[in-house]
């Protein structure tokens, strides 16, 4: 091939690349549309897939809960039979009256909030970013990480429904709209007590004039409100406002319920009822000098979005990881956070990549818990203490939290 042939073929081929970035720029949102369509089809597979589990938890007590609302209807909420808020019972009440597959109807619910999860952490970076791409990345490895798959579809638990309203919060305070983000908030307290890990958080963005002062009233009004059909079913008020102290005493012979942390580096059965008190104190004293340290740089520092984001999943990585009786599942929330910072930054990938593999390995151990465990939760928790200690530092580092 002679030079001027070859200086021929550089020239198409400059061409035929020109009309290929041409062609994907022109198409962006149709090449978009068309990748969230087939991650939302591969999820959907997977749940699919993981749907004819049966879990203990299931068996144990949810499906003695919605046999008790088949027989008794909605009276049935009188009884104490069931320990979670009664937000959820009604969703099982209502799972009960489509006349499906209990199980199924079930997890369908639990399936649909993590739409409804993948969507927001969406939102959430273009709120951030103004990047479509990005917000699609997102929504995709949220609807995609295995433990979100698995938390809903396998296991049937509802972390998503309380995680959506906790990530909506986060979306309408980074919108400056605070009475909804508390609203929000409120909800998501409504159907789980783990909720208020992330108060801190709050009182922070309140200091620092994000939130306004009544808005805290919604909290609490926002719970009532959730109690009272319970309460008119006949329920004694007082039990339904104390539902969520007999959750705290309902596993208070184990001082971690399989979630990595310092428990189990202690021992998860020593001395339990000394360290359930003085953990709590301990954890409380770390939270505040954390929030302490917060408070102190941001006296000199802008509160950017992505240093929103180190925040929260630090704030809630602490008290996870000195609290006792944290569950395994309880991590849910700051792992969606750990993957929006992710995207935000390349660098911190193998921060969500590594804690949902720690924390899978736990949910294998939930699911299998009658069969030798491979990786000792001692070298779990270490390497969930050598994660949040790098965020932390990341956090305090100027030049990692700037906004990019």
């Amino acid at each position: 091939m002679s030079l001027m042939d070859k200086e021929t073929d550089k020239k198409e081929n400059g061409k035929d690349n020109e009309k290929g970035i041409r062609f994907v720029g022109e198409n962006k949102d149709v090449i978009l549309i068309i990748m969230a369509s087939l991650a939302f089809i591969l999820g959907l597979v997977l749940r699919r897939a993981f749907m004819p589990y049966i879990s203990r938890d299931y068996s144990l007590f949810w499906e003695a809960w919605m046999n008790e609302l088949d027989v008794n209807g909605f009276k049935a909420l009188a009884g104490d039979f069931y320990d979670y808020a009664p937000s959820y019972l009604y969703l099982m009440w209502i799972t009960v009256k489509t006349g499906m597959n209990r199980m199924t109807a079930l997890k369908i619910i639990s399936i649909a909030f993590d739409v409804v999860c993948a969507a927001v952490s969406g939102l959430i970076i273009y709120e951030i970013k103004e990047s479509k791409t990005l917000a699609v990345m997102a929504g995709a490895i949220v609807w995609l990480s295995p433990v979100v798959i698995s938390n809903s579809s396998m296991w049937g638990q509802c972390d998503s429904i309380y995680t959506s309203f906790l990530l909506l919060t986060l979306l309408f305070i980074l919108k400056d709209r605070s009475t909804p983000a508390m609203i929000f908030f409120g909800i998501a307290f409504a159907f789980k007590m783990q909720t208020f890990l992330y108060l801190p958080v709050i009182i922070l963005l309140w200091l620092f004039k994000k939130t306004k002062t009544w808005e805290f009233v919604l909290i609490p009004a926002i719970y009532f409100i959730s109690i009272i059909p319970a309460w008119i079913a006949g329920r004694p008020f007082t039990q339904l406002l104390s539902i969520y102290f007999g959750q705290a005493e309902e596993y208070s012979e184990r001082l971690s319920l399989k979630y990595p942390n310092i428990y189990y580096i202690i021992g998860e059965f020593n001395l339990t009822d000394w360290y359930s008190k003085t953990g709590i104190i301990f954890a409380v004293c770390v939270l505040l000098l954390f929030m302490t340290a917060v408070i102190l740089k941001l006296l000199n520092e802008k509160l950017t979005p992505s240093l929103l984001l180190m925040i929260v999943y630090c704030e809630g990585a602490l008290a996870l990881y000195f609290l006792p009786q944290m569950h395994e599942r309880y991590g849910y929330f700051i792992e969606i956070i750990a993957i929006l910072i992710a995207v935000l930054n390349i660098r911190f990938f193998w921060v969500p990549v590594t804690q949902i593999l720690v924390t899978f390995i736990t949910y294998g151990y939930y699911y299998n818990y009658d069969k030798e465990k491979l990786i000792p939760f001692p070298v779990l928790s270490l390497a969930m203490l050598f994660i949040m200690m790098f965020m932390i530092y990341k956090t305090f580092s100027l030049q990692e939290t700037k906004q990019e």
